[in-house]
């Protein structure tokens, strides 16, 4: 039976590497095919715009796009009294996957962490994406690309599952599902104009989207021969279709029902596509629920006003184990004021950086509950301590060989696409990154229901494959049936000295994810930084492999900040912007909200 079904992947794998040889001709494929909107500028600031920056009395809404924070503030947290963040989550990230279809939607998966004024009430989902049943270790062995796009590529979405999930469990039962879905499905039915964020997307995928024209006409032009432009008009009645059953049903049931037409079609274009997608997949699939992740930091009144912190993150298959590492290790250096991008507090944000890294190299899904012994040594006192003396007695000067930081495997590059941070007037908060992985996923829309579908099965190892390094892949992330792919997500919320949520913070952007959100949390934290300004200004990057600094923009680093980076010994590389931060502050009793405009054109919402 076994060899039967491995017979049969192969069989698949050899017939998609001839469809993938054909269809990558002047399309993205290989390495083209990321995150990057290379039509879109994107710089960070440092003189942002005030009015950039929202304030709201009630409650407010961080993501990438304003027209859905609007959305979600007055159809649901305003016009529903009672309803909370939970409620919120579903629509607004609803119709982030309807506008942006290109980083999120129901095709994808993703994670989120909630926070009431209760402790026992935080609660951590994990809707990652779920490898098919007849996956293996090797499947990509004759056909590396075929992770990439197509059939093959894509794993069973959880999306659909954790909204309803968050909804059952932590909603304020104010709301009925129906109500959290039709605002979005209308706008689907009704249309939008295209931004400049997705006419970058159109164009940049052009030629992959007119490939398949048959399956992507929703986002063409009249006349078929190009991809809708920057202040088109765009509508998607299928998933408008798809969403309204959804909303009448009151549940998330016929997406996963295999007697249900919507999953028998999501199965269908899988598998018309090359992939091996079954209906008890969908079935089969469930969400995660636990605890967050928990670190208590900035402990003592010398750390007033921004002391005895909680952090809550995300556990799983996400990377919130190596955010909390990386918290634990700089939570042993002073505060400074305004320490941005000053010679020792930049060094030991690096050096963490890539310490980080390294724990990063130990995570992936693992299937029981308690953490398994590798991530439990990255969250221990010894990891801790040894990356703390090493940070103090370098005398400011990294270390030239990178198996000093003692990775275990090589780091593979997962994606994130879409986050969105969300609080309420009740003292509700949740913090929520979802994806379907590279842009446009797997490059597979389903016409007939309207979802565009990932390819998170390219953020698995893949087996046999050392890197230019020679580290090996790592033996914790390969594909198995039901496992989760590693993520560099780590939605985050930390609460104040009181148990409140004082940050809520998350990110997009591959494996700059952890480390934007970690140079967010110090600048708030370490260095008392506005949230405007923390987000803003220009960030910086390492994760230990490729042996390089990145920085957004040299010039608004400066000079003399570059020559203390070199004399550190750090390699420097100048990166355009490919992370995302939307975050949310608590300040002086008002919700101080900003979304990342100068990454990718976000605005916040506040009521």
């Amino acid at each position: 039976m076994r060899l039967g079904i491995l017979c049969l992947v192969a069989t698949v794998v050899r017939a998609l590497q001839l469809e993938f040889d054909r269809f990558s001709v002047d399309a993205k494929d290989g390495d083209d095919h990321n995150i990057d909107i290379d039509p879109l500028p994107r710089q960070p600031s440092l003189t942002p715009d005030r009015k950039l920056l929202k304030i709201g009395n009630h409650g407010a809404v961080s993501s990438d796009l304003e027209i859905c924070g609007n959305l979600t503030v007055s159809q649901v947290l305003q016009r529903f009294p009672g309803s909370n963040a939970a409620d919120a989550a579903v629509t607004e990230t609803l119709c982030i996957g309807m506008i942006n279809f290109f980083n999120s939607g129901v095709g994808g998966g993703g994670y989120a962490v909630y926070a009431g004024p209760n402790e026992e009430e935080q609660l951590f989902l994990d809707f990652r994406e779920r490898a098919p049943s007849d996956s293996r270790k090797k499947m990509f062995k004759s056909c590396p690309n075929c992770s990439k796009q197509g059939g093959l590529a894509i794993a069973v979405p959880g999306e659909l599952r954790g909204l309803y999930t968050l909804y059952k469990e932590r909603g304020s039962g104010n709301v009925g599902w129906y109500h959290l879905i039709e605002p979005v499905a209308h706008l689907g039915y009704k249309g939008w104009e295209i931004d400049d964020v997705l006419g970058a997307a159109l164009e940049a995928y052009e030629p992959a989207l007119l490939k398949r024209a048959r399956d992507w006409k929703f986002a063409l032009n009249s006349t078929g021969n190009g991809v809708k432009k920057t202040g088109d008009w765009i509508k998607r009645p299928q998933l408008a279709d798809t969403l309204m059953v959804l909303a009448r049903n009151g549940s998330d049931a016929p997406f996963y029902d295999p007697s249900h037409w919507i999953a028998r079609s999501v199965v269908d274009t899988v598998q018309r596509n090359g992939g091996i997608m079954k209906l008890q997949d969908l079935q089969d699939y469930f969400v995660t629920l636990d605890e967050p992740l928990r670190l208590k930091i900035r402990s003592g009144f010398q750390y007033v006003p921004n002391n005895d912190l909680t952090v809550l993150t995300s556990s799983g298959s996400s990377s919130g184990a190596a955010l909390v590492s990386a918290l634990s290790i700089l939570d042993n250096f002073g505060s400074q004021e305004g320490g941005d991008l000053t010679d020792k507090s930049t060094f030991q944000l690096v050096e963490t950086m890539k310490w980080m890294a390294s724990a990063r190299s130990r995570l992936g899904d693992h299937e029981t509950s308690s953490l398994p012994r590798q991530v439990q040594e990255v969250l221990s006192n010894n990891w801790t301590e040894m990356a703390v003396n090493s940070i103090e007695e370098s005398n400011l000067k990294t270390f030239p060989n990178w198996t000093y930081y003692k990775p275990a495997y090589e780091i593979n590059e997962p994606h994130g696409t879409s986050h969105l941070s969300i609080v309420d007037s009740y003292g509700n908060a949740v913090s929520l990154t979802t994806t379907i992985n590279l842009l446009f996923g797997s490059l597979v829309h389903d016409p007939i229901t309207g979802i565009v579908f990932n390819n998170e099965m390219d953020d698995f190892s893949q087996y046999d494959r050392s890197n230019s390094f020679g580290l090996a892949p790592s033996r914790y992330n390969f594909p198995s049936p039901g496992k989760r792919p590693l993520s560099s997500t780590a939605p985050t919320i930390i609460l104040n000295e009181l148990g409140m949520p004082d940050l809520i913070v998350g990110a997009s952007g591959g494996s700059r994810i952890t480390t934007s959100i970690l140079q967010t949390i110090v600048r708030s934290y370490w260095y008392n930084m506005p949230l405007l300004e923390a987000v803003a200004y220009p960030r910086i990057h390492h994760q230990l492999l490729p042996d390089l600094l990145e920085v957004e923009n040299l010039a608004m680093i400066g000079s003399s900040s570059l020559r203390s980076l070199r004399k550190m010994g750090y390699n420097i590389l100048e990166q355009s912007p490919k992370s995302c931060v939307n975050a949310i502050r608590n300040y002086r009793a008002a919700w101080h909200a900003v979304s990342d405009y100068w990454r990718k054109r976000g605005i916040s919402a506040i009521y």
